[in-house]
């Protein structure tokens, strides 16, 4: 008994540190990100994306995701609508998900959503984070990816 106590104990305390289970994979991040936006949790939104994301778009200010939230909530609605038709993990860095193109609100619209990967686990991104381009760089240099030719 006092061992299994001693177990429980070691794996609740192993638990709480390193990747959190909402955000273990890019398609784990998205399905936390598609419940921000359903339950209209703003902080459970703001802890989906990715440091960088969340300086170089809203200049770390909650407030002003809250109003873009409030002044496009068809933006975030359309979400909750997309499918994934494929995930992918590029050297353990960086991710992508594709999106079935019959879920997006538009033919215009990206059928990607970008991920990086910090030390609680995978956060969104946008293809034009500085970091998110310089890890794809290095895994192509390295043979990790081959960007398509067609």
């Amino acid at each position: 008994m006092l061992l299994w106590l001693l177990l429980s104990a070691l794996a609740g305390i192993a638990g709480c540190h390193g990747e959190n289970p909402a955000f273990s994979t890019p398609a784990a991040t998205f399905k936390t990100y598609k419940q921000a936006i359903g339950t209209g949790d703003l902080d459970l939104l703001w802890s989906c994306l990715s440091a960088s994301y969340r300086t170089s778009i809203y200049h770390d200010d909650r407030a002003a995701l809250a109003k873009e939230w409030k002044e496009n909530p068809a933006q975030l609605q359309s979400t909750l609508r997309r499918e994934i038709a494929q995930e992918k993990s590029i050297n353990g860095r960086i991710g992508y998900l594709l999106f079935d193109p019959t879920t997006l609100n538009s033919p215009q619209a990206s059928p990607f959503f970008y991920f990086i990967r910090e030390p609680e686990g995978w956060k969104l991104t946008t293809h034009l984070d500085s970091l998110f381009h310089h890890e794809l760089e290095e895994a192509i240099a390295r043979g990790d990816f081959k960007l398509p030719t067609d």
